[in-house]
C-alpha cells in the first residue's frame, strides 16, 4: 500500500514511548502478516543475513503494510547498485549497515535521493503504485517517503559520530551493538562497559540533534530498561525464529512437568 513518510508518521503517532519493530528472516510472508496484525509498527526485512531474495523481501513488504506496519529492509551493503532496486519495492524505509564516516553518510543517503542531489536511478515499480501516481507528485514525496537509517556498528563509526550525523537527509540511527563489540576486540560481549559506553556516545549524539537513535535488543526489562535510559526512540525485538523458540520452549517446559495418571 502506497504511503509517503508512513515511518515518519508511525513516530509522530509514538512521541513518548518507543516504537517498536521485530526482524524477518524466514521466507514465509504469512509470518509477516501475522507479526503486523499483531501491532508491530514496523518490520525488518533482513537481506544481509539471510537468504531472501528480492521476490521474497517484495512479498514481506506487502504482508508488513497490509497488516500496518511500516516495512523496513537492510541491505548488505552501503552500495547503491544492492540500494536501488530494494527502493523500487515500495518500501517505507531502508537500514544502510556498517557506516563509519560522514563520506559514507553521504554515499549512503546519495543512493536514496534522485538527481540532482543524489544517484538513484530512475525506475519505479512499486514505489509509485505501479504508475497510478504521478510522476511529478512522486518525485516530490520521494525523499520522504524512504526512511534512511544508518546503522553505526565500528568504533570508526562512533568517533566520527558528530559528522556523521551532519550529513543532510539521515532520518535516524542505528546502532549494531554486535559488531560494534567486535570493533573492540570483544565480540559478542555487548554489555561490556567498554561497548556500553560506545553506544552511549552515539545515542547522546542524536539525542542532542533530535534525530531518532534505536537498537536491536533481547526482549528483557533488564535490556529494555538499559536502552531506554540511554534515550533510544525505537527498538527492534528478536527474529521470528526467536518468538518461536521462546514460545515453544517454555511450552515445552512447562508441558514436560506433567505426569501420566
Amino acid at each position: 500500500m502506497y504511503e509517503v513518510g508512513r515511518l515518519h508518521r508511525k513516530f509522530a503517532e509514538n512521541r513518548g514511548k518507543l516504537t517498536i519493530g521485530t526482524h524477518i528472516r524466514s521466507q514465509d510472508p504469512c509470518i509477516s502478516e501475522l507479526l503486523a496484525n499483531l501491532g508491530f509498527d514496523m518490520l525488518w526485512i533482513e537481506n544481509e543475513h539471510s537468504n531472501l531474495d528480492k521476490y521474497q523481501t517484495t512479498l514481506h513488504t506487502m504482508a508488513a503494510q497490509a497488516g500496518g506496519a511500516a516495512a523496513i529492509v537492510r541491505v548488505p551493503w552501503n552500495d547503491p547498485v544492492l540500494i536501488k532496486p530494494i527502493l523500487e519495492l515500495g518500501v517505507d524505509g531502508i537500514v544502510i549497515p556498517m557506516i563509519c564516516s560522514a563520506q559514507e553518510a553521504r554515499d549512503a543517503i546519495a543512493a536514496c535521493t534522485y538527481p540532482p542531489d543524489g544517484v538513484r536511478g530512475m525506475g519505479p515499480i512499486r514505489s509509485n503504485n505501479y504508475g497510478l501516481v504521478d510522476t511529478a507528485e512522486y518525485l516530490s514525496n520521494s525523499d520522504r517517503q524512504i526512511f534512511k537509517i544508518l546503522q553505526i556498528e565500528h568504533i570508526d563509526g562512533v568517533n566520527h559520530v558528530e559528522e556523521i550525523l551532519d550529513v543532510p537527509g539521515v532520518d535516524a540511527v542505528i546502532v549494531g551493538q554486535f559488531d560494534l563489540s567486535g570493533s573492540l576486540g570483544i565480540l559478542g560481549q555487548i554489555y561490556d562497559e567498554r561497548n556500553l559506553n560506545q553506544i552511549r556516545k552515539v545515542f547522546a549524539a542524536c539525542n542532542r540533534r533530535g534525530i531518532p537513535c534505536g537498537i536491536s535488543s533481547e526482549p528483557t526489562e533488564r535490556a529494555l530498561n538499559l536502552w531506554t535510559e540511554m534515550g533510544i526512540d525505537f527498538v527492534f525485538l528478536c527474529y521470528e525464529y526467536d518468538w518461536i523458540r521462546i514460545a515453544a520452549g517454555n511450552a515445552l517446559g512447562m508441558a514436560r512437568k506433567f505426569e501420566r495418571k
